[in-house]
């Protein structure tokens, strides 16, 4: 069927009269002027409570081993047994126990010369003991010139008194002589005597002078016989020096294990000519690692560095163990921070008794870095921040929107801790607060069920 145009008005002209025919001018709503009539918008609210707020992050860390160490031969010789490969476990020192030998090396002229250093030290032990015997020689020497100065010092007062009787003698002779009672024979005789007597007390004086001088000439030998043995000594110190520096450099024919732990690394085969110390850009014979415990490493960004002490708690997730936890604490910082990152270095020891953990393993490391209880917070949805201040907004009771400046703190996750600026009491928008404007009257939206 067609219409005509005309057709077509009449029609819609006729719906419209039966659709609003019925509706006066009194039925039509009244258009509001201002917040008259408005339906206020609904605000989601709540009281701010105290709380403990826990700030956590998560960092990518890597474990390391606690300990790794190159071993390199201290001196030049040719490998004659290779004990470990790698994989295999180690055992270093116990108490006088070296650790276990893990390479061997043949140095011949080391023997030899350890030979040669002990020989010169049997010798000079020998001549240490002839020394001590120079010196008791010396000894007896001086005690026998003492006693041959104090024999001669005891006849120096028999002689003095002989002298002195003939001396007394001779003159009471020369007496009678003079006065006749005496021939000039006995006087003579008596001179002769008392010649004799003055020969004999110096004949004491010069032996006397002489053991003296005997007696100076042993105690300078005795002197000299203590220097020798002082040097001869000395010298038996320098050969058992000499002895011990060749021992101790033989024992570097035996590459031991340092500590506890696994062989990593191998560049060392029997027959090999190692040089001593790696000269020439060498690489380390082995490589051994100690691996208990383990080292997780994480750099802390600058935000949180300052928070991070030992003692500060960890969580530890690993790839290769799904859904397994590892609590555990950082055991110390590098305290500075890298001029280069701004980062700081932490470190978590973690027992590895059975090797599950392995050097060059990618760590998730969540770290609480702080804890604060007993605060007021707020979500960062309630949160608006303008020219650099922080506010947030409250419903009064009259259904009104107030603007309250506040003091920001810790960060933990999507919530912050309130300083100040809070009392408690206030009903604070806590969803899309930055869609409202203060002053604005709102209805508080009831709580979800």
């Amino acid at each position: 069927m067609k219409f005509s145009g005309n057709r077509l008005r009449i029609a819609a002209g006729l719906f419209l009269v039966a659709l609003f025919g019925g509706c006066g001018a009194h039925d039509l709503p009244e258009r509001p002027t201002g917040n008259q009539g408005v339906p206020a918008v609904r605000a989601t609210v709540m009281r701010p409570e105290r709380k403990t707020l826990v700030r956590t992050i998560e960092l990518p860390g890597r474990a390391e081993a606690v300990e790794v160490a190159p071993l390199y031969s201290k001196v030049t010789g040719y490998v004659v047994k290779i004990s470990v490969d790698i994989g295999d476990a180690i055992q270093g020192p116990r108490e006088s126990q070296p650790g276990s030998a893990l390479c061997e090396l043949l140095v011949p002229e080391l023997t030899e010369e350890l030979a040669q250093k002990a020989a010169t030290v049997a010798q000079t032990r020998a001549e240490v003991l002839q020394s001590d015997a120079g010196v008791q020689v010396a000894e007896a020497a001086v005690r026998s010139a003492a006693a041959r100065v104090q024999e001669a010092q005891a006849s120096v007062s028999r002689e003095e008194s002989r002298f002195a009787r003939w001396q007394s003698e001779f003159q009471r002779v020369v007496q009678l002589v003079e006065s006749g009672a005496m021939t000039k024979k006995v006087a003579d005789e008596t001179r002769a005597e008392l010649d004799a007597a003055d020969a004999g007390r110096k004949e004491v004086a010069a032996r006397i002078a002489s053991v003296e001088a005997l007696q100076q000439e042993a105690a300078a030998g005795l002197e000299k016989a203590k220097a020798d043995a002082v040097a001869v000594r000395a010298r038996l110190a320098v050969a058992e020096a000499d002895e011990r520096r060749s021992a101790a450099m033989l024992q570097y024919t035996t590459i031991r294990a340092p500590f506890d732990g696994v062989v990593v690394h191998r560049e060392v085969h029997t027959g090999h000519l190692v040089q001593a110390g790696g000269a020439n850009g060498h690489k380390p014979l082995l490589t051994v690692m100690r691996t208990d415990p383990i080292r997780v490493v994480v750099d802390i960004p600058e935000i949180d560095a300052v928070r991070v002490v030992p003692g500060t708690k960890v969580e530890l997730r690993m790839p290769s163990m799904p859904g397994q936890t590892f609590a555990g604490t950082v055991t110390r910082t590098g305290w500075s921070l890298d001029a280069m990152s701004r980062t700081l270095a932490a470190e978590v020891d973690v027992p590895n008794p059975e090797g599950r953990w392995r050097p060059g393993t990618y760590v998730q490391v969540k770290l609480t870095v702080a804890e604060l209880p007993g605060v007021f917070a707020l979500p960062k949805a309630a949160i608006v921040t303008q020219e650099k201040l922080n506010y947030c907004y409250a419903v009064d009771s009259d259904g009104v929107i107030r603007r309250l400046p506040i003091e920001l703190g810790l960060q933990a996750g999507t919530e912050f801790e309130v300083r100040s600026g809070l009392t408690g009491d206030e009903q604070v928008i806590t969803l899309n607060a930055s869609s409202f404007r203060e002053g604005q009257v709102v209805e508080i939206a009831p709580p979800a069920k």
